[in-house]
């Protein structure tokens, strides 16, 4: 993305910048408010179960909802759905400054700003092509997912800095105040949208859709592999997110605020070095190698930090800020050649399939991984688990090559046998 290109385009497209704003304003504030709520419980509790269960009543809605919310947005007006949304999830916002000592009360609340992000995120999605010139589209796209980065490295990074200078109630009511901006903007959204498609059919489409999807990552073994690597990766993220507390607590003997800034940030600037180096190495070599390297580092990073940082005493967090850097680093070599490979041997007209595959089976995964090693995380600790963890890597890299030869296996008899998947 060239920057004169990207700022000629904000420059010339103010309905985009409208969504945009919206975007911006809407990310900041989940990552924010997920960090600040995860931080309350952990002080109130010091169980990480209670911290994942934050997790599991924001992930419930789009496990329910997830797959029909598209379909039902295609009935309403987006931008009613954008402005309606964004209203409501601002006042959804300020019920947390109710609960007082009553911290089970932030569940159903969370829940509940789930539950309408459902409907907002597909709008949002839907409503870039309507606003942007086709021509202009992976401008558009590029712009959002580089916000959508920056929202998750600023959101989390900042808010234990703004509960430490104006007190935790503070980023509560600046995420209620950016909500309502974010409703704002796109109330100034043009009005002619444009007509609806007929919707006689599209659910029984729409169920055909997911079926077909379902059995092409089933039968394309060089698919399911990657696909079963995000979800490993992603189980993995959610899983050091809701640990991170017990890690600052019990590793590295820092206030849970003092996460942020400290830990968080750290990784989102390693992804960013990652962007930077993945345009020069990444033809230079084969996308496994990349993938199993950043596995290695992420292995390292896990057996420093259970077996080295414990021993440093005050210079511990000295050594943990650029480990956490190096692990962001780490994920971004992991992630972006996996979504490569997928995306090569993907047809288009199966991509979004595909991808709704993985968000489905993601969070069926991801719950029940959850509450088990949340639990596991109480009894055993934080340092033996996360000792634990880097075993679990450390198992997935030793087998990396014996699973990628049976699948390259497998995908030479479907060749020769090819199964017909409904497009």
């Amino acid at each position: 993305m060239q920057k004169k290109e990207a700022l000629s385009f904000i420059k010339t497209n103010r309905n985009f910048n409208l969504l945009w704003a919206s975007q911006i304003l809407s990310q900041i504030t989940v990552n924010m408010i997920n960090f600040v709520m995860a931080t309350r419980i952990y002080e109130k509790t010091g169980s990480t179960l209670a911290v994942s269960f934050l997790w599991v009543f924001y992930a419930m809605p789009a496990f329910f909802l997830g797959p029909f919310s598209g379909f039902l947005v295609d009935l309403w007006s987006r931008r009613k759905t954008l402005l309606y949304s964004n209203f409501l999830q601002g006042v959804t916002m300020l019920m947390f400054l109710l609960i007082g000592n009553h911290i089970y009360l932030v569940y159903p609340i969370v829940f509940l700003y789930s539950l309408l992000n459902q409907f907002y995120n597909p709008a949002e999605a839907a409503s870039i092509p309507w606003l942007v010139k086709k021509k202009d589209l992976p401008m558009a796209n590029s712009l959002f997912l580089l916000t959508a980065q920056s929202a998750l490295v600023f959101g989390l990074g900042f808010s234990g800095i703004l509960m430490r200078l104006f007190g935790k109630n503070n980023p509560v009511i600046l995420s209620a105040v950016s909500l309502f901006a974010a409703a704002l903007a796109v109330y100034f959204l043009p009005q002619n949208e444009p007509g609806r498609k007929n919707l006689a059919n599209s659910f029984s489409r729409f169920l055909g859709g997911i079926r077909a999807g379902y059995l092409f990552v089933k039968n394309t073994k060089i698919i399911l592999f990657p696909l079963l690597l995000m979800v490993f990766f992603q189980v993995f993220l959610v899983i050091l997110g809701v640990t991170i507390p017990g890690i600052s607590r019990d590793i590295l003997n820092i206030e849970i605020q003092d996460a942020g800034p400290l830990l968080i940030m750290p990784i989102g600037i390693g992804a960013l070095l990652g962007a930077l180096f993945m345009t020069r190495i990444a033809s230079k070599f084969r996308k496994r190698v990349l993938m199993k390297n950043g596995f290695w580092a992420v292995f390292g990073v896990l057996l420093l930090f259970s077996l080295l940082i414990p021993l440093l005493g005050q210079f511990k967090i000295l050594f943990a800020i650029p480990l956490m850097l190096v692990l962001g680093l780490a994920g971004f070599f992991i992630v972006v050649p996996n979504q490569t490979l997928v995306q090569e041997n993907t047809p288009p007209q199966m991509r979004g399939r595909v991808y709704g595959t993985l968000g489905f089976f993601g969070n069926l995964i991801t719950l029940p991984c959850l509450l088990f090693t949340a639990s596991i995380v109480d009894i055993i600790g934080s340092k033996l688990f996360v000792f634990v963890a880097a075993l679990i890597v450390l198992l997935m890299i030793l087998t990396f090559d014996t699973i990628e030869r049976y699948i390259l296996a497998a995908d030479v008899k479907m060749t020769e046998n090819p199964l017909t998947v409904k497009q």
